[in-house]
């Protein structure tokens, strides 16, 4: 039955989550929302009338103009993570919420089966502290939730890495950086346990880090090995991990790399214009062939690693690897009249770690998601919100809620 005009979405916010995961200790734990704080979020939406729709309903209502009922959101996760379906998957079950859960081929386990849930929790066969939550999600976890027909498994890429752009070295691989992506370009096979274990080890302590980009972004840089190899040696030759501890580290490792460079002038190579189409359609296209051979179901929306795309990449996604919409982090609404091969959506400051956090990261996004679907009431809620979350960045980080410690 059709809706009268005045019962219609105006507009409709789409919101991006990653990990729905109590506090943990990991380069990567600014992804996570802990899962009282996500259940809270869908209590809300609950009671206040929302309607969680899928990024096909978002499409036909802006292609097609297909109505949608007021206050309708639909509801993002990037990357695949265990926890998406170990927490978030029986949260949007209890609320008969629907949502979309983007996977990069290479982050998928390929553990067999499927692991227990918080469903499990509450029926007692299993103790929430036994749950395995922290890595990613198989095949066959992915399968139950699409299966479900309350998840709609989509693309976010084959690699989701990032690679050397230039010459130009800018760091070399120490006990106390941040790369993971070295180990994930160096050991891709390893990938789907990378967030169990201590990446930094895998990569020989020295190697040269280039300038570096979001793989989808730049042609890449194709480094002149005997400069790592020097670099390399040099740091085993002189202690190897101690090496590090000593002041200066930085300048002798350069000088090791440029004595090197001065006899093989320009032996490194950037990619060629067709080598870098040709590896950005595969990136898009792989991760599309992926899902339609294990789901079985068409991936027709891609999202943008970290949001980040142009407006080459746009054209290839759609008319080169058959997408129907990317998806980027546009930080607003999708409206009638806006292009339906680029869907938006909006961000509520999870990472923010700071006083209050349980209770301004709720505020954020209550109020982005009532002033994003054109909620009269809540347009100074939003930047208000915002607001508090800025200056209370300053203030004393308040103690964690529900801290768990991450399993493998």
């Amino acid at each position: 039955m059709r809706q009268s005009p005045d019962r219609r979405a105006t507009r409709v916010p789409i919101v991006a989550y990653h990990s729905i995961a109590d506090r943990h200790e990991h380069l990567l734990a600014q992804l996570s929302l802990p899962v009282d704080a996500f259940e809270r979020q869908l209590r809300f939406l609950a009671r206040r009338g929302f309607h969680t729709v899928t990024l096909h309903e978002v499409h036909d209502f802006l292609r097609n103009g297909t109505p949608l009922p007021p206050r309708s959101v639909a509801l993002t996760f990037d990357d695949g993570y265990l926890d998406n379906w170990v927490h978030a998957f029986p949260l949007l079950r209890k609320y008969g919420m629907k949502g979309t859960i983007f996977v990069v081929n290479e982050f998928v386990d390929r553990v067999e089966g499927c692991r227990p849930t918080l469903a499990d929790v509450w029926a007692g066969r299993i103790a929430r502290h036994e749950l395995t939550w922290w890595g990613h999600a198989s095949w066959a976890e992915l399968r139950a939730m699409q299966a479900s027909g309350l998840i709609d498994v989509q693309a976010h890429t084959r690699t989701h890495t990032w690679h050397f752009v230039s010459d130009r070295i800018v760091d070399f691989h120490h006990p106390a950086d941040e790369y993971y992506w070295l180990e994930w370009n160096q050991h891709p096979d390893r990938k789907p346990g990378w967030l169990t274990r201590d990446f930094r080890p895998a990569v020989a302590w020295g190697t040269p880090v280039y300038e570096h980009a979001q793989t989808m972004l730049r042609p890449r840089y194709f480094e002149d090995p005997e400069v790592t190899r020097a670099a390399v040696a040099h740091v085993a030759e002189q202690g190897g991990r101690s090496f590090f501890d000593r002041a200066g580290w930085h300048e002798e490792l350069t000088r090791v790399v440029e004595t090197v460079r001065r006899g093989r002038p320009a032996a490194g190579r950037l990619e060629t214009d067709a080598e870098y189409e040709a590896r950005v359609i595969d990136e898009m296209a792989a991760s599309r062939e992926a899902i339609a051979r294990e789901i079985g179901t068409p991936a027709d929306f891609l999202c943008w690693p970290c949001g980040d795309y142009t407006p080459r990449l746009q054209q290839l996604a759609v008319e080169r690897c058959g997408f129907r919409a990317t998806v980027n982090v546009a930080k607003v609404a999708n409206r009638p009249g806006d292009d339906p091969s680029e869907l938006r959506r909006i961000v509520f400051g999870q990472d923010y770690r700071g006083a209050g956090s349980f209770d301004l990261v709720f505020l954020n996004f209550a109020g982005n998601v009532s002033y994003h679907s054109g909620l009269a009431y809540a347009f100074p809620v939003a930047p208000v919100a915002r607001r508090l979350m800025k200056l209370a960045r300053h203030l004393p980080t308040a103690p964690p809620r529900g801290k768990m410690s991450a399993t493998s």
